[in-house]
């Protein structure tokens, strides 16, 4: 009996979700206080998880659109939208990009709301997304930045799940480069994927989306 290729990609993804969540439970539990603790912090990344899995099965073929997910995610931890601005030009992730930046959206979220700006009343957030060049090529980058913080914030000693996130997996995963900075007024946070990297960006327009 013959496969398709639709059956085969569906299984790698599948296999792929599966081992994504046996991450999260294992690391879930390193650091956190107590029992509820774990639990609400390992429901809300499967959440996010299981938002961008919905988006994604609407048309696994045409991606996720970046802005959808952005907002996605604030609107689920009922962020206000007078206290965020999200914006950036038409991009679309696709699935294997879509999953991790769908939990680094989750971490600095509710990083945002517990410890960072979302947390104070005057502060807010700003998310922008642009293609700059590189060498003649086109790259996405990501800026995640607070404003109205009160209190000036400082790297702390030990790396939790959405830290590590940001700055292991994302750039092994796809090859990003990021930078967190700590110094600035709010938390400032700038993720760059390059464009032959595992990132697999596309803009409708620009010809078939990468496999």
């Amino acid at each position: 009996m013959s496969i398709d290729s639709s059956s085969v990609e569906f299984r790698r993804r599948l296999r792929s979700l599966f081992a994504v969540l046996r991450a999260i439970v294992r690391r879930s539990a390193h650091g956190e206080s107590s029992k509820l603790d774990y639990a609400a912090h390992l429901e809300g990344r499967i959440g996010a998880l299981a938002r961008a899995h919905e988006m994604l099965m609407r048309a696994p073929e045409d991606g996720i659109d970046l802005e959808e997910l952005v907002h996605g995610e604030l609107l689920a931890q009922a962020v206000p939208e007078r206290r965020y601005r999200a914006i950036g030009p038409e991009t679309r992730l696709a699935p294997d990009a879509a999953m991790p930046i769908a939990l680094a959206l989750h971490e600095l979220t509710m990083n945002a709301l517990l410890h960072g700006a979302l947390g104070e009343p005057a502060g807010d957030i700003e998310v922008t997304w642009d293609h700059v060049d590189g060498s003649g090529e086109s790259r996405l980058r990501m800026l995640w930045e607070e404003r109205g913080t009160s209190v000036s914030r400082e790297a702390p000693t030990t790396k939790g799940f959405g830290l590590e996130l940001i700055e292991r997996t994302l750039p092994y995963e796809l090859d990003a480069c990021t930078r967190v900075d700590w110094a600035a007024p709010g938390l400032r946070i700038e993720i760059v994927f390059p464009p032959d990297g595992q990132a697999l960006f596309w803009r409708p327009g620009e010809g078939a989306s990468p496999t």
